[in-house]
């Protein structure tokens, strides 16, 4: 049996930042670079939208943020 590990940030602060625009980009973030291709939706923590980067590209309207609602995926 796996030996679970504590979270290191809050599952609830889970957002899902789609590209909604017809680029790609590349998003600048403190754990490194991130490729965000047109059309795709990613799960990030919340702390990723206090970037400077992400904050122009969500008022720009490139990129749609909501919150991610976590609920357990049924085993077919």
């Amino acid at each position: 049996m796996a030996n679970h590990q504590p979270f290191t940030w809050k599952p609830s602060d889970v957002v899902e930042v789609t590209n909604v625009g017809a680029e790609n980009l590349l998003l600048e973030l403190p754990a490194g670079l991130l490729r965000l291709d047109a059309g795709r939706t990613l799960r990030l923590t919340a702390r990723a939208l206090d970037q400077p980067q992400v904050k122009q590209l969500v008022n720009a309207g490139k990129i749609n943020v909501k919150p991610f609602r976590w609920s357990r995926r049924s085993s077919k």
